[in-house]
């Protein structure tokens, strides 16, 4: 029997990956199925089996990979910023370019995933872990500033960073909703203005 390579378990990986992501969209989470998933990604249930155990898992999965890598890229991409002001003016526009040009599936996911989170506990603290790592990299940003003296020095990090991470997906569910209006540079400017005006010193 040819030796299963690991390139090709990892092709199969993203392929029910892909698979789980168009069917939870299509059909969305609870009415979903495993069977359901196996059929759209062209394996058996018993295939599906040998790299997830449950459809939670799968969701999971969906949600670390295709969710919850942004304090990754937004450290990758903030790298080179001049100073704390930089860095967070950088925040926002990658949150913007992400919804300009990220495939559109990603903000459905989303609002599947918080319309799930209520009733399955595994999505529950898969979108906690996603909002901790998020807040986490922006309140270390924040406090870099206070430290350095760019930002005012009784700005309450913890706060902030979770109020721009509630700002950030609360944009990104009416968008992926196609909410009329929803005008993305507007709400740029607006969101570094509030920001300038908390975070700078009187």
């Amino acid at each position: 029997m040819p030796k299963v390579t690991e390139t090709h378990k990892e092709q199969r990986r993203q392929a029910i990956l892909n698979a789980a992501e168009q069917v939870f969209l299509g059909k969305g989470y609870q009415l979903a199925t495993v069977d359901d998933i196996a059929v759209r990604s062209g394996l058996s249930v018993g295939a599906l089996y040998r790299y997830f155990s449950s459809k939670s898992e799968i969701m999971l999965t969906l949600m670390e990979e295709r969710l919850g890598r942004t304090p990754d890229l937004l450290e990758r991409l903030t790298a080179d910023a001049g100073g704390p002001w930089d860095q967070m003016s950088r925040c926002v526009d990658i949150f913007v370019l992400a919804l300009r040009v990220r495939h559109p599936s990603t903000g459905r996911l989303l609002l599947v995933a918080w319309g799930e989170a209520l009733q399955d506990r595994i999505v529950r603290e898969g979108l906690l872990d996603r909002f901790r790592g998020v807040v986490g990299y922006l309140r270390a940003v924040i406090e870099r500033g206070i430290h350095s003296g760019d930002f005012r020095p009784d700005a309450d990090a913890e706060v902030l960073a979770s109020l721009l991470m509630c700002l950030a997906d609360g944009v990104t569910l009416y968008w992926a909703a196609n909410t009329p209006g929803l005008e993305l540079q507007p709400i740029r400017a607006t969101v570094m203005s509030m920001v300038r005006s908390y975070l700078s010193i009187q």
